[in-house]
């Protein structure tokens, strides 16, 4: 009997460390870059694809898919990423974060994913990505790749640390520099890295922007560092006597204010701020909000081991007509449900309708620092006024709501971007969906350990059986068609586009190259060409017409275009340039001697240069076809 009570005991400890450590788990992974039309499917968006904004969280069992042309990234917490290429879709498995262990598990049935992971101090941490064939698994610092195909064809790169791969067949240990390639038939070959990618380039270029050193990192606890690019690129640090040094963010429209551009999506059992701003992850999340005339809003970060993540740090009152929130300022009291640090009461562990919230906030005196909106609307996720309502219900002796409001949500309350259409191209194909349900790899087991077989739970795992080449294998298919940019002229027009510029007309060649002729031999205006001796001048046009031209580099005469009268006669004007063109042909050939001296033969004077002059008339004048 003693003995049923104690298992009884321990189940429901265990049930309740589950809640409590899945109600922490909100903030582990977030979107933090989102390109395309990225959708979720989440248990409370009913199973359905919607549009992901950046900065949603993300929970155990949610999925994301990456169309065509699309990118994202995610962010868990100790600075690991996962970044997902184009139709590509991830499933997060399982979280557990903790003080002795930070276990990731996800899943990959197809596509492509970039994995930077930082190992915690945990001695249980472990990072695990599961395919189709194989499961991924990083127990220290490390960078790979993983590439799935349709048929579950699986290649693995590593380029920085170490990661073990295993397979039905077994477990192998993958080093910097070299891939695996599992087939369906679970052979494994092992082979040096090619050429880095578009795809790898990228990643490395973002990882490069994340350890560069910040001016933020010198005035956030350790567990914040990560998130000092984002600040230090949307805003400036400043330093105050109250607070010490505070952010303040540049890049805010005028009449801004803190929890303002985003919307509060209902998620595990409560109302989550997913901020739109690109930076909007920690300020609203971690610390509180202060203003001062002279700089504006400024977020105040959490102290060294005050580290609490929370749905957003906000005051509420509501009424049947409107919702409204004030950010709440440093010291102030935040009521929500579960462990959210210093200054914080949890509800779960309160009889809620004892509690009296004293309305002191700071922040409500701010002109245009509380929101106010239509109550329907606030579910609907459309900010729109309310007609009638109280500039600032934040007024002395007004009821503050404990915890966030007591309203029922409706299906758009669980959506980050309920507006917004997802085109039909955008979402996965139904052979993707079924893909999921037949491969079963969302059950695979946890590797805690690089011993233990995450195909046969509870035995050990074999050595993989592998062919190592010496040489980088061929790129695979889907990374041929890898995204590139197009070259664009000056117009802005792809140069593949644009024709082919034409090639110079070459006009027909009348001077030939003789026995003894010099190689190249320009024709020289205003002086008479040196022709070749009769008989070579034959045989060049002989081998002319039977389709070998000789190759010739002088200058061309133009084309003579001889006009036929209707008769079928030459015109009476041509026939002239013809006898004087044969007379100037027979006084200007020369006779080439062997030692290349040449000899020209004796002009006839008079006649023969009435004859050139009478040709030169002709070739300038326009000839004219008698009627």
């Amino acid at each position: 009997m003693k003995r049923m009570m104690l298992i009884g005991s321990m189940i429901v400890f265990l049930l309740i460390t589950s809640l409590t450590a899945s109600a922490n788990d909100i903030g582990t992974a977030r979107l933090s870059l989102i390109q395309g039309d990225v959708v979720v499917l989440t248990q409370d968006t009913g199973n359905e694809w919607v549009a992901a904004s950046i900065n949603l969280p993300l929970l155990q069992e949610d999925r994301v898919w990456v169309p065509q042309d699309g990118r994202t990234e995610i962010q868990f917490l100790g600075r690991t990423y996962l970044r997902a290429d184009r139709n590509t879709e991830v499933t997060i498995t399982k979280f557990a974060w903790d003080r002795d262990s930070h276990i990731i598990q996800t899943a990959v049935p197809e596509g492509r994913v970039y994995i930077n992971y930082r190992s915690s101090a945990g001695r249980n941490s472990v990072f695990q990505v599961d395919t189709p064939l194989v499961s991924v698994i990083a127990y220290e610092n490390a960078n790979c790749d993983i590439q799935v195909r349709e048929d579950g064809y699986t290649e693995v790169s590593v380029l920085d640390g170490v990661v073990y791969v295993e397979s039905q067949n077994g477990n192998t240990r993958v080093t910097r520099g070299n891939m695996v390639s599992i087939g369906t038939q679970n052979y494994a070959e092992i082979s040096p890295l090619g050429p880095r990618s578009e795809w790898i380039r990228w990643n490395q270029s973002r990882d490069s922007r994340l350890v560069r050193s910040r001016t933020g990192s010198r005035y956030l606890p350790a567990e914040l560092d990560v998130y000092s690019s984002d600040l230090d690129d949307n805003g400036r640090w400043i330093y105050t006597r109250d607070y010490g040094y505070v952010w303040n963010p540049t890049v805010v429209v005028s009449g801004w204010a803190p929890y303002r551009h985003g919307r509060w999506v209902w998620m595990h059992e409560d109302y989550v701020w997913v901020s739109y701003e690109p930076w909007g992850w920690a300020p609203y999340h971690y610390g509180r909000w202060a203003f001062r005339i002279g700089i504006g809003w400024f977020w105040v970060p959490p102290a060294i081991n005050a580290v609490f993540w929370s749905p957003g740090f906000v005051a509420w009152i509501y009424t049947p007509t409107y919702v409204s929130w004030v950010p709440l300022a440093p010291r102030e009291t935040y009521y929500g449900y579960g462990h959210y640090g210093p200054h914080s009461v949890n509800l779960t562990k309160v009889n809620i309708k004892t509690v009296n919230v004293t309305n002191v906030y700071v922040n409500s005196r701010v002109t245009n620092a509380v929101t106010v909106i239509n109550r329907d609307t606030f579910l609907t996720g459309k900010q729109v006024k309310v007609a009638g309502r109280p500039a600032n219900p934040f007024v002395p002796g007004a009821r503050v709501s404990p915890g966030r409001p007591d309203i029922r949500p409706v299906k758009a309350t669980a959506l980050s971007l309920p507006e917004k259409v997802v085109p039909l191209r955008s979402l996965p194909s139904q052979r993707v969906v079924e893909k999921v349900r037949t491969a079963d790899i969302q059950k695979r087991t946890l590797a805690v350990k690089n011993d233990v077989s995450v195909f046969k739970p509870g035995k050990h795992v074999a050595p993989l059986p592998v062919n190592r080449l010496e040489k980088p294998k061929p790129v695979m298919k889907s990374e041929k068609h890898e995204r590139t940019e197009p070259s664009v002229t000056k117009k802005g027009i792809p140069e593949r586009l644009q024709a082919a510029p034409k090639e110079p007309v070459r006009k027909p060649v009348e001077q030939l190259k003789g026995k003894g002729m010099p190689t190249e031999q320009k024709q020289i205006k205003g002086k008479p060409v040196t022709m070749p001796r009769e008989g070579a001048g034959r045989e060049q046009i002989q081998k002319k017409e039977a389709g070998k031209p000789a190759v010739q580099r002088e200058v061309k005469e133009k084309p003579r275009v001889v006009l036929k009268e209707r008769s079928g006669k030459t015109p009476v004007q041509q026939r002239g340039l013809e006898k004087s063109q044969k007379q100037k042909e027979l006084k200007a050939a020369t006779s080439v001697r062997p030692g290349g001296d040449v000899k020209k033969l004796p002009e006839k004077s008079g006649k023969v240069n009435n004859q050139q002059e009478e040709q030169k008339e002709l070739q300038e004048k326009p000839f004219m076809s008698p009627r």
